[in-house]
Order: C-alpha cells, then structure tokens, then sequence
C-alpha cells in the first residue's frame, strides 16, 4: 500500500518556491501563511513520539523556521510593513 501523503508534501514544496517570486503586495500574505506553516509544524513536532517521526518533524520545523525568518528579512529589505492591528 503507498501513501500519498508524501507525494502531496513535495507537491506543497515545490508551490512554495514560487514565494521567492511574490510581489511586495503578496508579502505579507506569504509572511502570515509562513508563520501558520511554522506553527503547525511545532504542533506536529509536540504531538508525534515514535523516533522517525520526530526526525521528520525536526526537519519541517526548522525548515518552516528558515522560510519565515527568510521572508521576515526580504520584508525589510523592501521596506515592506504590515500590522494586523488596525
């Protein structure tokens, strides 16, 4: 039996290069989604407790980490602010 499981997440991989080509508009779109993506993969990493998938939650965290830290820079590189609050 396969699972498709990883086939959707390289697919979920390969729709997120496309973030490094966002307008400045998009940015703080991307940003946002990047600290769910964040946040959801803490979630997961406190949830799982077999020693494999703890390996592969290490991994998203600190990719979902890398990816919004890098967003956050480009962000201020641009000059871009953005505040929920209004």
């Amino acid at each position: 039996m396969k699972s498709v499981w990883p086939k959707r997440m390289l697919a979920s991989l390969i729709d997120n290069e496309s973030v490094s080509k966002l307008a400045v508009q998009g940015l703080p779109e991307a940003i946002e989604q990047a600290r769910r993506e964040w946040q959801n993969a803490q979630n997961y990493y406190n949830s799982v407790s077999d020693t494999d998938l703890v390996d592969h939650a290490v991994y998203l965290l600190q990719a979902a980490e890398k990816k919004y830290i890098y967003l956050l820079k480009k962000a201020r590189r641009e000059g871009v602010t953005f505040s929920p609050y209004k």
